[in-house]
């Protein structure tokens, strides 16, 4: 009776021991793991961790005359300015605050406009109009009415079509930044402003203005794409 008993202990103590054992060797596994490389071998220095860390996009905070923040200012559309359109400098002037660069560096007064008219339109999925609109429509509506050029309607096919750049402080302003958010392809897709800032169509908030270093976007991020202006 007591052989009996000892190995019944014995039995539910290796029980109650091995599913910790498991998940130690996952964990294991998982702190030797190489940083992981995004789609097509573009690696992103500073984002291969899986959230933002303080050496997260480290050269919007060494770069000089440049403010770093993980979220923008709010900004309003044009329509809650009173129902008044603002002007040139107004738009140059709130926007340049919003991306923490200066004013004179608001160059390109169409795009912010543009960005200005649509901030705060909801998102629908396949939307490609003010009722609502998705990210790659926003996108492509983007560059159809400020540079004048037709993007392909997806994502994934913004993605296949654009040089890509292998480092984030080789972006641009217009350049495309895309994520592939819990899958392996790409699901998403923002136009680059500056200082690591990009304007979007999010689920959650329609067309905003975002921050390469939040948590949520760094850790989904795959990589920029230029597409030929000229």
């Amino acid at each position: 009776m007591r052989k009996r008993l000892y190995s019944f202990t014995t039995a539910c103590i290796l029980l109650s021991v091995l599913p910790g054992c498991h998940t130690h060797k996952k964990y294991a596994a998982a702190k030797s793991a190489k940083n992981p490389k995004f789609i097509n071998d573009v690696y992103i220095s500073g984002h291969a961790k899986n959230s933002a860390t303080e050496n997260a996009i480290a050269r919007s905070k060494a770069a000089p005359g440049k403010k770093h923040a993980a979220t923008p200012p709010a900004a309003s559309s044009h329509t809650e300015n009173n129902g008044r359109e603002l002007g040139r400098t107004e738009v140059r002037k709130k926007y340049a605050e919003i991306l923490g660069i200066k004013t004179k560096e608001i160059d390109n007064y169409p795009l912010y406009q543009f960005i200005d008219k649509w901030y705060g339109t909801n998102y629908r999925l396949g939307g490609h109009g003010k009722e609502g609109i998705d990210c790659s429509g926003f996108a492509q509506r983007l560059y159809g009415e400020v540079y004048g050029i037709d993007l392909l309607r997806t994502a994934m096919e913004q993605f296949s079509n654009c040089k890509r750049l292998k480092n984030t402080k080789d972006a641009e302003e217009g350049d495309l930044v895309f994520f592939h958010v819990r899958s392996k392809r790409i699901t998403h897709v923002g136009v680059y402003l500056a200082n690591d800032y990009f304007v979007h169509s999010s689920t959650s908030g329609g067309v905003i203005i975002s921050h390469l270093a939040e948590d949520y976007w760094h850790k989904y991020f795959a990589g920029v794409g230029r597409v030929p202006k000229g």
